[in-house]
C-alpha cells in the first residue's frame, strides 16, 4: 500500500510538473517576464519612420504612410511595391567590436557563440527583425500584406547563461480607406481614413544560452529544434484603426490618429510546430513523435490597449530641386491622462519625437531625427524602380531613457514605388 501510494505521488509530480510546464500562463506576456515583448502590438518596420526618429503621422506620399495614420490614404493615388524586404540588426557596434564576425569568418564557433553571448545586458532586447511587405494603393484605397521574423531577447541578470532568446514570426494583411473634405478650395481640407488588420503570430517557447550556443557551433540543427521540440503560441487579433489630417495652407498638417482598437490576441498553446501544423495549417510538416501526455493545449488572451497619437507637419512646397519636410510627433497620449507636474513633463519629453527630411533632386532623401533624447539618421536612394532606404538609431528597452538604450541598423530594399 505504502509502495503504491508513493508510486502514485511520483507519477503526480511527473504529471503534475509537465502540466504545469505546458500551462499557458507559463507563456502569458503578462504574468511572464521573458515574453513580454511577444505581447506587443504588430507594428511592420518603417525604416523611413525610424531614420526620423519615429516622427512621421502627417508625412503623405509614400508607399507605408497609411500603415502609420489610415487618414494618409485620402488621394494617395497609385502606389505599389513588390516586393519590400527589410532587415534589421540590433547591437551591430558592440557586434563590430567583439570580434563576432571574424570568428565566423574563421569557422571558430564556439568563440563565436561565447562573444555572441556576451553582447547581451540585463533585461530586454532585439536581435535580428526581418520584414518582408507588398503594399498596394490605388486613389483613396490601400492594402498591405506583411510578415515578420523577430528573434527577441530577455537577460534575467548578468550572467549569459541566464539568457532567454524568443522566435516570434508575425503576418498581417490590412485594407484601408480614406477620403477627403474640402472646406476651402486648395487651401484647407480634412482627411479621414480608417484601415482594419487581420494579424496571425506565432511564438516559441524562450530557448536558452545553451541551445544559442549549440545552433551557432552547429551541433544542433533549427528544424531540429523548432519542428518538434519546441513549444509554440499562436493566435489572432483584428485590431482597426482611424485617423485624421487637417490640411492647412503653406503646407502645414495637424494630424490624430486611433490605433489597435480590438487588438486583443486570442492564442493557443501548441506541443509543436507540426502539431500545430496539423491542427491549423495541415501542410504535412513532419509527425509529431512527443507523446501527447506532455503537454495540453491551452487557450488564453492576451490583452493590448489602443493608442492614440498626435503630431504636426510641416512640408512646404518650394519646387522640385528641395522639398523639406519637418515633423513633430507626441505618441501615446492618453498615458499621460492624470500626470502632473514634473511626471507630465518626463513623459511628454519620453513620448515626443522629432524628425526632418530632405528630399534632393527627386532621388535622395536625407532624414535625421530625436527620440527620447537618441539621435538618429537616415538615408533613402531612388534610381528608376529600384529603391534603398538605410536608418541607424537608438532605442530604449529600459523602465527609464538611459537605462537601457540599444543601437539598431535597418536596411530596406524594394521595387518600384518608394
Amino acid at each position: 500500500m505504502k509502495k503504491t501510494f508513493i508510486i502514485a505521488l511520483i507519477f503526480m509530480l511527473i504529471v503534475g510538473s509537465s502540466m504545469v510546464f505546458a500551462s499557458a500562463s507559463d507563456y502569458d506576456p503578462a504574468t511572464v517576464s521573458s515574453y513580454k515583448q511577444a505581447g506587443e502590438p504588430f507594428v511592420g518596420t518603417s525604416v523611413r519612420l525610424l531614420g526620423m526618429g519615429g516622427a512621421g503621422l502627417g508625412v503623405k506620399g509614400y508607399h507605408d504612410s497609411f500603415l502609420i495614420n489610415p487618414a494618409n490614404l485620402a488621394k494617395s493615388g497609385f502606389k505599389f511595391t513588390l516586393p519590400s524586404v527589410t532587415v534589421t540588426a540590433y547591437n551591430p557596434k558592440a557586434i563590430l567590436e567583439s570580434g563576432l564576425i571574424e570568428e565566423i569568418k574563421d569557422e571558430e564557433y564556439t568563440n563565436a557563440a561565447s562573444k555572441f553571448l556576451n553582447i547581451f545586458d540585463i533585461g530586454y532586447g532585439d536581435v535580428l527583425t526581418t520584414d518582408v511587405s507588398t503594399v498596394l494603393t490605388i486613389g483613396s484605397f490601400g492594402l498591405a500584406l506583411e510578415m515578420q521574423e523577430r528573434l527577441m531577447s530577455y537577460q534575467v541578470d548578468g550572467e549569459s547563461s541566464s539568457l532567454n532568446l524568443i522566435a516570434q514570426v508575425t503576418t498581417a494583411a490590412t485594407a484601408g480607406l480614406g477620403f477627403r473634405i474640402g472646406l476651402v478650395p486648395d487651401k484647407i481640407s480634412i482627411d479621414l481614413g480608417v484601415t482594419a488588420k487581420a494579424v496571425y503570430k506565432g511564438y516559441f517557447e524562450a530557448i536558452n544560452s545553451g541551445i544559442a550556443t549549440s545552433l551557432i557551433e552547429g551541433s544542433q540543427e533549427i528544424d531540429e529544434i523548432f519542428l518538434s521540440n519546441t513549444p509554440l503560441i499562436a493566435g489572432y487579433a483584428m485590431p482597426i484603426s482611424a485617423g485624421v489630417n487637417v490640411n492647412l495652407p503653406v503646407g502645414l498638417t495637424f494630424s490624430a490618429a486611433a490605433k489597435n482598437f480590438n487588438g486583443n490576441y486570442k492564442m493557443t498553446t501548441y506541443q509543436s510546430l507540426i502539431d500545430w501544423d496539423e491542427e491549423v495549417l495541415q501542410a504535412g510538416l513532419g509527425d509529431d513523435e512527443s507523446p501527447d501526455s506532455e503537454f495540453t493545449s491551452e487557450e488564453f488572451e492576451i490583452e493590448t490597449d489602443w493608442r492614440l497619437d498626435a503630431g504636426l507637419t510641416w512640408a512646404p512646397d518650394i519646387g522640385s530641386l528641395i522639398r523639406p519636410i519637418i515633423a513633430v510627433d507626441v505618441v501615446d497620449i492618453t498615458s499621460m491622462g492624470g500626470l502632473q507636474g514634473d511626471a507630465l513633463k518626463r513623459a511628454f519629453y519620453e513620448q515626443t519625437r522629432l524628425g526632418a527630411s530632405v528630399r534632393l533632386l527627386s532621388i535622395l532623401d536625407v532624414r535625421g531625427g530625436i527620440s527620447q533624447g537618441y539621435k538618429s539618421i537616415g538615408a533613402g536612394f531612388d534610381l528608376l524602380i529600384f529603391h534603398i532606404d538605410a536608418a541607424y538609431y537608438v532605442q530604449e528597452y529600459g523602465a527609464s531613457i538611459g537605462d537601457k538604450p540599444i543601437d539598431a541598423l535597418s536596411l530596406r530594399f524594394s521595387l518600384f514605388s518608394r
